[in-house]
């Protein structure tokens, strides 16, 4: 098991990844195929959104999520990563962030402000994403940074899904809330990656 930053990825969601995993290794299941059904549970999450199922929707979307764990733990063990795969990995998560968001943007078409903080915050989701892409493709990691940024920046740092998932299944609850929580979320990262570029302290 990889040790990860954030509490709830230890704790929780990889622990039941693992299992699954555990179970998997001895099939002929591949990692993308462990993509495609997240990808899949993920987009049922948002069509139930949609049909006002929020507790269900919510279960699919943590289901979701923790496939997503798995097929990188599945790649590993089997020794099957990939650049496709990754970018495979990549473009499921961000189809299902950005359609379970457009999902209860939808739901609210005629509450034009809840309106404006879903499109910003797929727009920041996006551009996240993007920044998010480039710190790991140069191999930028949370070691490097001091004892104060860790304590400063820690809980935000990367954003993880491990957190963002939660956020999201309390925004299908109480969307008028955390949509603006959200955004401040993405902002926040957002800023931090452009300090850690500009100081060097990468």
């Amino acid at each position: 098991m990889i040790k990860y930053s954030d509490f709830i990825s230890n704790y929780f969601y990889q622990q039941i990844a693992f299992l699954i995993t555990s179970f998997l290794v001895k099939t002929k299941i591949t990692p993308n195929i462990i993509t495609l059904i997240s990808l899949f549970l993920g987009i049922i999450s948002a069509i139930l959104v949609y049909l006002r199922s929020p507790i269900l929707a919510i279960i699919f979307l943590n289901f979701s999520f923790i496939l997503d764990c798995v097929d990188g733990q599945l790649a590993r063990v089997k020794k099957l990563e990939s650049d496709f795969g990754m970018w495979l990995d990549n473009v499921s998560d961000r189809i299902v962030e950005n359609i379970i968001i457009l999902s209860i943007g939808f739901l609210y078409i005629n509450n034009t402000f809840l309106i404006k903080g879903v499109l910003l915050l797929i727009f920041l989701n996006m551009l996240y994403a993007y920044m998010n892409d480039m710190v790991i493709y140069q191999g930028k990691i949370y070691r490097t940074l001091t004892v104060k940024e860790k304590i400063i920046f820690s809980p935000i740092y990367f954003i993880s899904r491990s957190m963002i998932i939660p956020l999201l299944s309390l925004l299908i609850i109480f969307p008028s809330k955390f949509v603006w929580i959200l955004n401040a979320f993405y902002f926040y990262g957002i800023i931090f990656k452009i300090y850690r570029e500009i100081s060097g302290k990468i």
